[in-house]
């Protein structure tokens, strides 16, 4: 193997693929990236087994040859040579890595145990989304999925559905719900639940400039995202997704349209005094007055603000952990968001109000309130 590439286009090709490397796995070709050189390209692929990270790169090509290297000691290498051309050449038991004055030599990893993902089968469903649309649905959804070892599989993904020309995503941690849908081009039918951080890995992919679309497939066992010259494929998470839309309230009985960032602003105030103690809630009171926030901690003091809002019914005090009632606001984006309550104790919904003339995300981000005693 002997190839030219530009250190620029390397470095963001191996930074991004080394993501998903195995840093301490015990299968030591699972520690590395494989470089593949053929056909005026570079194809870098690395895998944990769970998520498969592929890009390709246009590079002058001497030698065909395939090389396993190392992830972590090649992205930091790469990432700190000169600007300039970087010729990789096969030296048998290393490869020669030059750039400029730069001259390093790595010992390979036998490629003989690097594991490929399996193929897509004839079944598979597929789909494109806009990429900026795709970006903001996972944000804003993703955050909601469970983090931890301790949380259960399937909340840990997000279940993706695409049915009549849309894509909606899902995703919930018993504690909050978020959902939304985006404009699916093929009107196929399927559904997955995608485990969140390899949508996150997606995202990542989209905000390093690879396309305008983002394609999505759905196949028996696993998930395949392709971006411009970046390709991810994931192993979905298996058992049965939440029957989320039973649990989103018909009606309500109070609805507060309010600032989002004023609020925003004051919630992170708050949030001092809170996290002096473990589970602290925020409380949230709203009158015709409009709302009012407060939280009081025996440990550290309380804190309250006055925000104006536009209520309608009431008056209810309700509480939420605060931390989930951010990722909420933050979920929306827009300039105002509108509460639906019922009471101070069932589920509340957080939606973005969109400016006057235009159409608002269709995003539902539901907050279980917590009990003050």
């Amino acid at each position: 193997m002997k190839l030219t590439v530009p250190r620029q286009d390397l470095a963001d090709a191996v930074a991004w693929a080394t993501r998903v490397a195995g840093g301490r796995a015990q299968l030591p070709a699972l520690t590395g990236v494989l470089l593949e050189a053929a056909d005026g390209r570079l194809v870098m692929r690395a895998t944990d087994l769970e998520v498969t990270a592929e890009v390709g790169v246009d590079a002058r090509i001497e030698a065909p040859g395939t090389a396993l290297l190392a992830a972590r000691l090649l992205a930091q290498l790469v990432a700190r040579l000169p600007d300039g051309d970087v010729t990789l050449a096969d030296d048998g038991e290393r490869v020669r890595i030059e750039c400029g004055r730069a001259k390093f030599r790595v010992r390979r990893i036998p490629a003989e145990d690097f594991p490929t993902p399996p193929a897509l089968t004839a079944e598979a469903i597929e789909g494109s989304v806009k990429a900026h649309a795709f970006s903001r649905l996972v944000t804003q959804v993703g955050r909601a999925a469970a983090a931890g070892e301790d949380a259960r599989a399937v909340l840990t993904g997000v279940n993706l559905e695409a049915a009549d020309g849309r894509l909606t995503a899902a995703a919930t941690d018993t504690y909050r719900l978020a959902a939304r849908s985006v404009a699916f081009e093929r009107a196929v039918e399927g559904a997955a639940i995608v485990p969140a951080r390899a949508l996150a890995e997606v995202d990542k992919a989209i905000a390093a400039g690879g396309g305008a679309d983002v394609t999505v497939v759905l196949d028996a066992g696993q998930a395949q995202f392709r971006v411009g010259e970046r390709t991810l494929t994931t192993r979905l998470v298996e058992g049965p997704f939440p029957n989320y839309r039973s649990l989103l309230p018909d009606a309500s009985e109070v609805t507060v349209v309010v600032e989002r960032a004023p609020l925003a602003e004051a919630l992170q105030r708050a949030q001092v005094v809170a996290s002096a103690a473990a589970n602290t809630p925020v409380q949230l009171s709203f009158s015709e007055g409009g709302l009012e926030l407060a939280v009081q901690n025996t440990e550290a003091g309380d804190a309250s603000e006055q925000l104006p809002a536009e209520v309608e019914g009431g008056p209810l005090e309700i509480a939420f952990n605060p931390r989930y009632l951010q990722d909420g606001l933050e979920a929306a984006g827009t300039e105002r968001i509108r509460f639906e309550l019922r009471d101070g104790l069932r589920a509340a919904v957080i939606r973005p109000v969109a400016p006057e003339g235009e159409d608002a995300d269709d995003l539902t981000y539901l907050l279980m309130p917590m009990r003050v005693s």
